[in-house]
C-alpha cells in the first residue's frame, strides 16, 4: 500500500493526453472504493492507475514476503495469447528499461 503509483485523471485533457499525479497505492485503492460507492462519481474525476512499472518498482519482495531480487518474481501469469514478448526480449537483454505496465481503475 505504500508504493507510489502514476495516476491519470481521465476527465481532464492536456495535449491529447491525461495529466498524471503520483499517489500512494493505498490512497488510489481508497479513492476507487469511494468512487464505486458514490455511483461511479467523484469530485476528483475518474482516476486511473496507468503505466506503473510494478516489476521494477522494488516492491515485489515486500508483496511476496521474500528478499529475492524483484525482477525475477512472477506476480502474475501472462495469458498464452500474449506470451510472445518481442519488446521485452530485447529490453531484458540490455537491462535498460521494460515495457511491462500495470493498468487499473474504475469503469467510466
Amino acid at each position: 500500500g505504500e508504493a507510489v503509483v502514476p495516476v491519470a485523471n481521465c476527465d481532464v485533457k492536456e495535449y491529447n493526453s491525461n495529466p498524471k499525479e503520483q499517489l500512494p497505492f493505498k490512497e488510489f485503492v481508497e479513492y476507487w472504493r469511494e468512487y464505486i460507492g458514490n455511483g461511479h462519481r467523484s469530485s476528483r474525476g475518474c482516476l486511473y492507475l496507468k503505466d506503473w512499472h510494478l516489476s521494477r518498482s522494488g516492491l515485489i519482495p515486500k508483496i511476496l514476503g521474500s528478499g529475492i531480487a524483484f525482477p525475477e518474481q512472477d506476480v502474475y501469469t501472462t495469458p498464452v495469447y500474449f506470451s510472445s514478448d518481442w519488446l521485452n526480449e530485447y529490453w531484458d537483454a540490455v537491462a535498460v528499461d521494460d515495457f511491462r505496465f500495470v493498468y487499473m481503475g474504475p469503469k467510466g
